[in-house]
């Protein structure tokens, strides 16, 4: 969202669990823009991708400052922000710090612009108070990764896993039931429960792939995994696929794994959180209870969900 009349410009979508957060526009879309399950940038109308000034952006907490003195936690967007640079990021961490009483600083990352940050650009991050990434892991499966173009390999989502936490940097890994497909999906949720046993992020949050189509409030282009699904490239998931996803990932955590997984999103169709190493019984007697339904009940809980496949 631009700024209009002194009215400071928004990131276009933030994490769900950022909701009490304050809001800071670093950068405007996704500069890489090649995921196929994707699109939701020029989706919504930001179809390029461009950094602000710093000038910019201090004006804009300025504002924020005038309605939110008190504000301890900060969400800086858009996709990925980083790709500003580390001295821009630091100069408007610095000013947040010191103008507003913040005790959380968080942001979207790609695995692939930390990658080639490096180790020791990310401790200059963490020393500048970035607490939290949020990261688009979708899954652990290097075939599915390649499939859907997402610029990252298992092996690069290790060792930047390994740099963060040497850091102190918070990760939040999110997961996407679904983009196996039918054929892939076994692969896609194995690969995925393993790749996060060996990195151990303090969370995993999880969604159901949704694309998005031509409709009539937004008039950007639909997501480019819909062309793939019409001419039967990718095969897509059944709703009840998805919670089968889910029961296998969770079985697959390892037991004394302190990771927070959680499905909080609206379009998931079974609601889950807690730890493996507290909460893994808890969560598997909940998606079995929830599978051990009438199966006529199951599918109208599926309907009223709904799904943009």
């Amino acid at each position: 969202m631009k700024a209009k009349n002194n009215v400071p410009e928004m990131p276009i979508i933030r994490p769900p669990s950022e909701w009490q957060s304050l809001l800071v526009r670093v950068t405007r879309g996704c500069k890489w823009n090649r995921c196929r399950f994707c699109g939701i940038y020029p989706h919504l109308g930001e179809s390029g991708f461009s950094i602000r000034s710093v000038d910019e952006v201090k004006h804009d907490i300025d504002l924020l400052k005038q309605s939110h003195p008190d504000a301890k936690t900060v969400f800086i967007g858009d996709a990925d922000p980083l790709q500003a640079g580390v001295d821009l990021f630091v100069e408007v961490s610095g000013y947040l710090r010191q103008v507003l009483p913040i005790k959380r600083l968080t942001c979207y990352a790609r695995v692939s612009t930390l990658w080639k940050l490096k180790k020791d650009a990310i401790k200059v991050l963490a020393q500048a108070g970035l607490n939290r990434v949020h990261i688009g892991l979708e899954s652990g499966d290097v075939n599915t990764l390649r499939f859907h173009r997402k610029g990252q390999s298992p092996e690069i989502i290790k060792e930047t896993s390994a740099w963060l936490k040497d850091a102190g940097i918070e990760i939040s890994f999110y997961v996407l039931l679904g983009l196996g497909g039918s054929d892939h999906w076994q692969r896609h949720i194995r690969e995925t429960a393993k790749l996060i046993n060996e990195t151990e992020p303090e969370f995993v949050r999880l969604r159901r792939l949704w694309l998005y189509g031509s409709d009539a409030q937004f008039s950007g282009p639909e997501s480019p995994l819909l062309s793939e699904i019409r001419t039967g490239t990718f095969q897509p998931q059944t709703a009840e696929g998805t919670v089968l996803e889910l029961k296998m990932l969770i079985e697959g955590l390892d037991d004394n794994l302190s990771t927070f997984v959680v499905c909080d999103h609206g379009n998931n169709y079974v609601y889950v959180s807690g730890s493996m190493k507290e909460d893994k019984k808890d969560i598997l007697e909940t998606i079995d209870a929830f599978l051990a339904l009438p199966e006529g009940e199951r599918e109208a809980h599926y309907s009223a969900v709904g799904s943009q496949i």
